[in-house]
Order: C-alpha cells, then sequence, then structure tokens
C-alpha cells in the first residue's frame, strides 16, 4: 500500500493540523495572558506554543519520508495555498457574509483576501530569487545589511561573512532604507 494512501498518513495529517492550530491557538492566549498582565501565564502559553509546534514539525517529517521539504519547495506550496486563499476562499467567505448581511465581516475577508495575495506575491518573488541564484548576489551593484549587527557594504553579493558580528551571509538582505 502506497504510504499516502494509508489511513495512517490520513492521521498524521490530522494530527499535524491539530498540532499547527494549537500552536498559534496558544500564541494567541500568551499575548492575551501579557495583555491582562498575567506574565508568568504567558509564559507558560509560549512554552505549549513551542511544544505543539515541535509535535507539528515531527508529524510534517514523517509525512514526508524523515526530512522537511526544502525552502524553495516550501515557498511555492506557500504561494500556492495564499493564492487559492486570497483569490477564492476569503472571496467566498466575503460573498456568504455579504449575502447574509454582515457587511463588515464581508470587508475583513475581503481585506485578508488582498494581503494573502501579497503574500503570495512576495513567496513567488523569493523562489524566483532563489531558483536564479539571486538571494545573495545580484547583477548589479547592490547595498547590503547584516541583519544581526546593522553593516551595511556594497556589491554584487553580501559577504560571505560579516566582517563586524561574524554572522553568516544568510544574515544579510538588501538594504532599504527605514525598513
Amino acid at each position: 500500500m502506497d504510504f499516502q494512501q494509508s489511513r495512517t498518513y490520513t492521521n498524521l495529517q490530522s494530527a499535524f493540523d491539530r498540532e499547527a492550530i494549537s500552536s498559534t491557538k496558544y500564541a494567541i492566549y500568551a499575548q492575551q495572558a501579557r495583555l491582562e498582565e498575567y506574565i508568568q501565564i504567558g509564559n507558560i502559553f509560549d512554552i505549549a506554543t513551542h511544544h505543539e509546534r515541535e509535535h507539528a514539525v515531527i508529524f510534517l517529517r514523517l509525512m514526508n519520508n524523515f526530512q522537511l521539504p526544502d525552502t524553495l519547495t516550501n515557498l511555492l506550496e506557500s504561494s500556492t495555498s495564499e493564492e487559492n486563499e486570497g483569490s477564492n476562499v476569503y472571496r467566498e467567505y466575503a460573498q456568504t457574509a455579504r449575502e447574509e448581511g454582515y457587511d463588515l465581516i464581508a470587508a475583513l475577508f475581503d481585506g485578508i483576501a488582498n494581503i494573502e495575495i501579497n503574500m503570495e506575491v512576495t513567496f513567488r518573488y523569493f523562489a524566483t530569487l532563489i531558483e536564479q541564484n539571486q538571494v545573495f548576489c545580484k547583477p548589479e551593484e547592490t547595498l547590503w545589511i547584516c541583519t544581526n549587527c546593522g553593516n551595511i557594504m556594497g556589491g554584487l553579493c553580501a559577504p560571505e561573512i560579516c566582517p563586524i558580528c561574524g554572522y553568516p551571509q544568510g544574515y544579510y538582505q538588501v538594504f532599504v532604507p527605514n525598513t
């Protein structure tokens, strides 16, 4: 039997969804506890958030032959998902809300749909950069900023190691003033 057709695989998907939802829910609960000045309780929810997310990672690895998908795969999958949510799912939800007389909720769904489309464009942009090997090198001189220490350097490529803090190239991004 193909593993992806098994009930075990379906159970792993369900478990992943449950843990991912719980992780997000507990992160929200931590914020709320802190707003109510229950700092220790917020910290407890943070611990639960971390545990639930790690459980989700375990299940995702099992579903993917004991490894996580690479970043390019994740970007492409995420852009497809965001495009569907922005162009289809949330637009349909907005239409339903309008039909039922919930105009404020419809406007919120439409607004979130627009945000989802923006996320889709962002994910596709970075996927293209990876495919073209232009995340850390550009065809023209570029300013790069180390996101760890703030060092700014010019060049075709970001430095392999920051000369100020010693962090690796992955901490560099294209410098955009006031971001």
